[in-house]
C-alpha cells in the first residue's frame, strides 16, 4: 500500500526530534526517532491492520521505545499517517 504522511504529523515528528536532539537525551536519539518513525510508517504500510483500532476509523501503533503513538487512516490502496500523540497526554485524540 501506499503512504502519505500529513503536513501536521510531519511538523510534529520534526518538532519532537529538535526537542529530543536540544532539551532532551541526544542528537542520536532525536535520529533514532526518525528511523523509528519511518519503520513504522513502512510495516504499516505492508500490513496496515497491524495498529490497534482507536476511534473514527483511526488506527495507532506505539512508536518503540518513544512514548508517542503513530496514528493513521486505511483508505483503499493509502495509509494515511496523520499525526503523532504523547501517551503521556491521556486518551483524547479527538484533535484529528
Amino acid at each position: 500500500m501506499k503512504g502519505r504522511i500529513s503536513k501536521r504529523c510531519r511538523k510534529q515528528v520534526r518538532a519532537l526530534a529538535k526537542y529530543i536532539e536540544t532539551k532532551g537525551d541526544s542528537p542520536k536519539q532525536a535520529s533514532i526517532l526518525i528511523d523509528t518513525f519511518n519503520e513504522k510508517a513502512a510495516s504499516v504500510c505492508k500490513m496496515p491492520t497491524i495498529g490497534m483500532p482507536y476511534k473514527n476509523g483511526t488506527r495507532k501503533i506505539p512508536l518503540g521505545k518513544f512514548q508517542y503513538n503513530l496514528y493513521y487512516r486505511i483508505t483503499k490502496d493509502t495509509v494515511y499517517f496523520i499525526g503523532i500523540w504523547s501517551m503521556k497526554r491521556g486518551k483524547d485524540f479527538s484533535t484529528f
